[in-house]
């Protein structure tokens, strides 16, 4: 079910059989020139409205919060961030009001895997489980698709094979034909102004091999092992 979908009394009924709510975290950042800046918004969107469509009655799915926290990408054309005080706000705020009208199951989901980004949203959550009797549950399925065993994907990373395959597989239409490649340079301890310096090429990783075949196998992937955190 998707809580905008319903009304305010049907998800009152809905909060006595002790859903689990599911909050798609995404992202407007830049994914090189042959991905989408809605990348990490439409990877987990598609995750959750095939786990809403396998579990219907035992998930309510939250709108999606298609902005996150971002270093990396934060100075390239396109990308759209909140900086990280606020986004600890907002997810606070946002687990609060689940709370307030009596959920005590929460998983988020995030498209986007940025250091800053999980950090907020960890301490967010961490503050919320400390002070209420609520079980929580966060993570990136981009880490989880990392335990999807891909050849030729060893030390993939952002815009790069997985990435690539997974939208050619929920959203071909966004995808160009270019596929490029690229490094993520190491600067010790330096410490940067500009994190961009980190991806000159805003790839991490070959996406010339990338497929739709492989990101239905990633996706599905994601899909057992959320479901199995559910079941």
């Amino acid at each position: 079910m998707r809580l905008d979908e319903l009304t305010s009394e049907r998800f009152a009924e809905c909060v006595k059989n002790d859903p689990l709510v599911i909050l798609p975290l995404g992202a407007t950042e830049a994914h090189g020139p042959h991905l989408p800046l809605g990348t990490d918004t439409f990877q987990p969107e598609y995750i959750v409205s095939v786990i809403d469509k396998e579990l219907n009655d035992k998930v309510v799915i939250a709108p999606t919060l298609p902005y996150g926290q971002h270093s990396t990408a934060r100075s390239v054309s396109g990308t759209i961030d909140l900086s990280f005080d606020t986004l600890r706000s907002v997810i606070r705020d946002i687990l609060n009001a689940f709370i307030r009208h009596g959920i005590k199951r929460i998983m988020i989901i995030s498209g986007h895997a940025g250091t800053s980004h999980m950090t907020a949203v960890t301490e967010a959550c961490r503050e919320i489980a400390g002070s209420n009797p609520v079980d929580i549950i966060f993570f990136s399925d981009f880490y989880i698709a990392a335990g999807c065993k891909i050849p030729g994907a060893e030390g993939d990373g952002h815009a790069g094979l997985m990435e690539t395959s997974r939208m050619l597989h929920i959203r071909p239409d966004t995808v160009t034909e270019k596929r490029p490649s690229g490094t993520y340079k190491q600067f010790g301890y330096r410490v940067l102004g500009d994190a961009s310096t980190c991806l000159p090429d805003g790839v991490s990783g070959n996406t010339k091999d990338a497929s739709a075949d492989i990101g239905r196998k990633i996706n599905e992937f994601i899909i057992k092992s959320i479901k199995e955190m559910v079941l």
